[in-house]
Parts: structure tokens; C-alpha cells; sequence
């Protein structure tokens, strides 16, 4: 059997291939689940320092069922975002979502020392959130007339929550603006070696202590 010319058969794959191209852009993407949206915005809260904040903290409150006072001296969680986010059941009003690929750097404490998780500075995470629906109140829909089933509502994180929680580059401006603040030597001295610890995990040196 004669074979098309050279020109032809480029010309041919160049429409099979732009075919699987539109093929593929035309495949719908997965929704995220209601649970897994939930959770994802709590890691943006995360990751854009909300948390390190009273007003933040609030903000936060609204996707907890309940939620501890701002914890103005407790200790700081200090964490990647953007890992894998997955929901595990649903079973009726509850839920488990997991994370995944996320990395923990340790905790700060009242005096802005890091205390690292581990010999190396950092370890691999995995968490798991346990979901609740928090249903509407029902409604009458006049007088005499019985309630509307209520299945209006909105997933929440069971709580409480009791432990600011960063990333590391929120974490840095955090505990440099602590250190201005202070005129406390010691304090300033713990902040100095906490930032250089937290800018040595960033350039991937992958421990708290010295290169």
C-alpha cells in the first residue's frame, strides 16, 4: 500500500493531536466536595496569617461548630499548606476529611523559641478533620402551618480549636514584629535565632539548627 507523503502524515498527527488537545480541555474537573471546600478555606486562613490575629481568630470561628477564646499566649503551630485534601465518609450530619503532603515545622512558644518536631526540623503530616452540618432553624411558612423540614445548612469543623496555627514566611513576620516589640533581651535573642531557624527551612536546609 503507497504511504502518503511526508507533509501529509504532519499534517494528519498535527489533527489527531490538536483533537486529544480540545478532547481533553472539554473534560470536566472534579468538583471539590462541600467538607473539602471547608477545609480549604481554613487552610487559606492559615496561610494568610488569620489566625495570628484576634480579628482573624473570629473569622476563623465561623467554620468551627465551637471555638476557644483567642489564645494571645499560647503556642504557635507552624505548617505548609496545600497538600491533598480529601473526603473520607459521609454519614449523615457528620464527616472526615484528610489532608496530606503537608509539612509541620514545630511550635513557638510565649518567648519566640521554635521548638522543631524532630531531629531534621520538619516531618511529613497528615491530619484528619472531623465534620459536622450545623442545619438551619425551621421555618413556618404561615400561621397554623407545619415547619419546613430543615435541610438548609453548612459544614464545620468540629472544634474547638484552641492553637494559632502559621506558615513559615507568616510565621517570620509574626515573631519579627514580637521582637520590635519587646524590650526584653531574651525574648529579642529567641526571635533572632527563631527567624534564622524558620529562614533556613525556606531555602531548604531542612533543620532547625545550623547548615
Amino acid at each position: 500500500m503507497r504511504q502518503p507523503p511526508a507533509p501529509v502524515l504532519i499534517v494528519l498527527l498535527g489533527i489527531i493531536l490538536l483533537g486529544i488537545i480540545v478532547a481533553a480541555a472539554q473534560v470536566p474537573k472534579p468538583q471539590k466536595k462541600p467538607t473539602e471546600l471547608v477545609v480549604r478555606r481554613y487552610e487559606k486562613l492559615i496561610a494568610d496569617g488569620s489566625l495570628l490575629t484576634p480579628q482573624g481568630w473570629k473569622r476563623a470561628s465561623k467554620l468551627f461548630d465551637t471555638l476557644d477564646p483567642y489564645p494571645r499566649n499560647g503556642e504557635i503551630w507552624v505548617v505548609s499548606t496545600g497538600g491533598l485534601v480529601g473526603e473520607d465518609w459521609v454519614k449523615g450530619d457528620r464527616a472526615q476529611v484528610e489532608t496530606k503532603w503537608n509539612d509541620t515545622f514545630g511550635t513557638i512558644d510565649s518567648s519566640l523559641r521554635l521548638k522543631p518536631p524532630g531531629p531534621r526540623g520538619s516531618i511529613m503530616m497528615g491530619e484528619i478533620f472531623s465534620l459536622v452540618f450545623i442545619h438551619q432553624p425551621s421555618v413556618t411558612k404561615g400561621t397554623g402551618e407545619a415547619p419546613e423540614p430543615a435541610v438548609l445548612g453548612e459544614w464545620k469543623i468540629e472544634g474547638p480549636w484552641r492553637m494559632r496555627t502559621a506558615t513559615i514566611p507568616v510565621t517570620i513576620r509574626y515573631v519579627t514584629e514580637m521582637r520590635d516589640q519587646s524590650n526584653d533581651p531574651d525574648i529579642r535573642r529567641n526571635a533572632d535565632k527563631t527567624i534564622a531557624a524558620l529562614k533556613r527551612l525556606v531555602h531548604g536546609c531542612g533543620s532547625a539548627s545550623a547548615c
